[in-house]
């Protein structure tokens, strides 16, 4: 029998299953648009005119920057479901909308000013991180944003009675190791309880 990437989860029922969980109603869309305007605060004079989401699901961020930016959005999903749902949706024109995953974008050097994820890399096993990590880099011309869980030291948690499928580890750390060529532009944490879509520590690098 053929083994199963954690990947192939996502391309599959389970996948699928993520969308029923996170509508894009108009309350979720919000709650991204607020959680992006922190993120943009500290480069307003200088917004991305290109921006990539890796694992972009049904677009809730996608909506939300929609509000926020004059922008040429792409997105990446590897779940045939919710790259439906964007382009029945209209939430991008279907030249935009890619099936890949993190570890292999099929994008040129340096191809969007920004490149990101949100609640992704937490989802790609170890093994396959560092190729994640680099292909966000080099697709990057300019800026890269992640907002994932962290921990100090990387472990891994049980998602949804499953094993081999939630990581967490200082992401934006790793990134820097991989990358120290790097600039910080900022960091900082969302928190459910102040209205922020979930728990998660975010990290906006300039090259």
């Amino acid at each position: 029998m053929a083994e199963h990437r954690p990947v192939d989860f996502w391309r599959g029922d389970f996948g699928s299953d993520y969308i029923g969980r996170n509508t894009a109603d108009a309350a979720a869309v919000r709650q991204r648009t607020r959680s992006w305007g922190c993120y943009l605060q500290n480069i307003l004079p200088d917004l991305p005119r290109s921006i990539l989401e890796v694992g972009c699901s049904i677009g809730i961020n996608l909506r939300a920057l929609n509000n926020l930016v004059d922008a040429d959005l792409h997105g990446l999903e590897p779940n045939d479901a919710a790259r439906r749902v964007l382009a029945e949706e209209g939430v991008l024109p279907k030249s935009h909308i890619h099936e890949g995953e993190a570890k292999s974008l099929p994008f040129k050097n340096g191809q969007f000013e920004m490149t990101f994820t949100t609640g992704v890399l937490i989802h790609v096993p170890p093994s396959e991180l560092p190729a994640a990590m680099d292909e966000l880099y080099r697709v990057s011309s300019k800026y890269i944003l992640m907002s994932e869980y962290f921990a100090h030291e990387p472990e891994e948690k049980s998602y949804r009675g499953q094993q081999g499928l939630l990581f967490k580890r200082d992401f934006g750390g790793f990134m820097l190791d991989r990358h120290p060529d790097l600039t910080i532009v900022d960091y900082g944490f969302q928190w459910m309880r102040g209205g922020a879509a979930d728990n998660g520590h975010w990290w906006l690098f300039r090259k």
